[in-house]
């Protein structure tokens, strides 16, 4: 006997899909099971998931794994829609479990994958059902624009502050949560900034939309800009393009409706935070030239707190001001929450001098690329003669499926370090000592910096890590700074 499983899959959760699972269900447990010459193993369903992407549907994915471990023999399928709507995953799926001797049979097709012929009418079947897939796409598209014209609301999942009343269209204010909208308005006009609002929320018990009382800044500022607190409601923000969500710019047309529900903001205040985000974002640029990056900028972080490590200039403009390095998270919240220690940027340059000298001194793979290529060469040959063996039947498949993992894994991490080495342009020339700092050896050998309390961990690119102490020495920067303030002073 035939050892049989069944795939289903249905595409939304409503009523009549419901129905049609537990029908599709019955129909292939009583087809398999009246069958003296199959076995039911197992059904493999898909609830309210598409068809467009393998990558999410778990069900499909747990068939094939099983498959790989030889639990059936053949799969039933109501047609080639339900099992899939991409032709390129169809094939690929279809082909991997031929290989491992297991057939699949589309009923309403009538196409049996053991059929010399089955490939062609799948890959017609699959066409046509991709093809349909579109066509209701774009007529689900149209549908949506359709309601959007007669001033209909569209919200995603849900949105804090409002509960969707689908029957009637509208939205209905939840007033324990429009108490959290209004006093984040009510700071943000009072002086508040992003940083000072989440702590404030925090320390008094404030709780977001999952009900968890941390907050974060972009969801601040995610209600401090979205017009339906104001009543409001501007629709297709975000489209989908090629199955990916992006910010409608210019995309598709989008449709503003006016007092569209109950407001929880104002329309004075809800206009007067746009002013103030607008003018504090013209404020930070205005007047300001472009700045060059520091010679670490983006490659330091913390090692307390893991946040980025970015540069600061304390006292400028004054004659004792100081180039230094400190951990963002620690800058905004205080001490409390980041008990980290900022370092000199003259401090870190000498430490980066004595670091690299040591890097140089320990001889890394002096001849890096070439060893990297010459590796991967003997890999790819290695695949050459893997495949042969597989042609000739002298290798197991499950032998030479792990075998080709491993060499294809590697080969990808060799090729990425490769490229890494090929962009930074590194030459043998390049692996010398030097006596002052020099920002090329930065960017040719360092991937990134952790600062702890105390010391400054060096990374460089080829995995070899270098720790160092570090002092500030006492305040001020250089000698005679004492003076030079009383001077300025008078």
């Amino acid at each position: 006997m035939k050892r049989a499983v069944a795939y289903i899959r249905v595409s939304t959760a409503s009523d009549a899909q419901v129905h049609s699972f537990e029908f599709q269900e019955d129909y292939w447990k009583n087809e398999i099971n009246k069958n003296d010459d199959l076995t039911l193993v197992e059904i493999y369903a898909d609830k309210g998931i598409s068809g467009k992407s393998l990558s999410k549907r778990p069900e499909l994915k747990r068939l094939l794994k099983d498959a790989e471990d030889r639990k059936f023999d053949v799969v039933y399928t109501k047609s080639v829609s339900r099992f899939a709507r991409n032709t390129t995953e169809l094939l690929e799926s279809v082909r991997r479990l031929r290989e491992l001797g297991i057939k699949v049979v589309f009923e309403k097709e009538n196409i049996d994958t053991f059929d010399p012929s089955a490939e062609v009418f799948l890959t017609i079947a699959a066409a046509v059902a991709e093809n349909d897939l579109r066509v209701y796409s774009e007529n689900q598209k149209w549908s949506v624009r359709q309601r959007f014209k007669k001033g209909q609301i569209q919200i995603g999942c849900k949105i804090f502050g409002y509960e969707m009343d689908y029957e009637n269209n509208n939205l209905i204010i939840k007033e324990d949560e429009a108490i959290v909208i209004r006093k984040i308005y009510e700071l943000y006009l009072n002086g508040y900034g992003f940083g000072r609002i989440k702590m404030y929320l925090e320390d008094n018990g404030y709780k977001n939309g999952e009900g968890k009382p941390e907050w974060n800044e972009s969801s601040i500022r995610y209600i401090l800009k979205n017009e339906k607190y104001k009543g409001c409601s501007l629709a297709q923000k975000t489209v989908m393009i090629n199955g990916v969500a992006k910010v409608n710019d210019g995309f598709a047309k989008q449709y503003y409706m006016e007092d569209s529900h109950d407001a929880i903001i104002s329309k004075e205040d809800f206009d007067k935070v746009q002013m103030l985000l607008i003018s504090k974002q013209s404020d930070k640029l205005k007047g300001k030239p472009k700045v060059e990056p520091y010679s670490f900028t983006g490659i330091i972080r913390c090692g307390v707190c893991g946040g980025k490590v970015n540069h600061k200039i304390n006292n400028s403009g004054k004659a004792w001001q100081c180039s230094i390095w400190m951990c963002g998270t620690r800058a905004r919240y205080s001490k409390k929450v980041c008990d980290s220690r900022n370092i000199k940027d003259d401090v870190l340059k000498e430490l980066f001098v004595s670091a690299y000298n040591e890097f140089v001194t320990l001889k890394p793979k002096s001849k890096v690329l070439d060893e990297l290529i010459a590796e991967r060469d003997k890999l790819i040959k290695q695949e050459n003669e893997l495949n042969i063996l597989k042609l000739n039947r002298l290798i197991e498949l499950d032998d030479y499926n792990t075998e080709l993992e491993k060499i294809k894994n590697r080969t990808h991490e060799l090729t990425l370090l490769i490229n890494d080495l090929t962009l930074k342009g590194i030459s043998q020339k390049d692996y010398v000592m030097i006596d002052e700092f020099d920002e090329e050896k930065v960017r040719k050998f360092l991937d990134n910096i952790v600062l702890n309390v105390d010391t400054v961990t060096f990374n460089f690119i080829n995995g070899i890590s270098i720790t160092k102490h570090f002092d500030n020495g006492p305040s001020g920067n250089q000698k005679g700074w004492k003076e030079r303030r009383k001077v300025n002073a008078n």
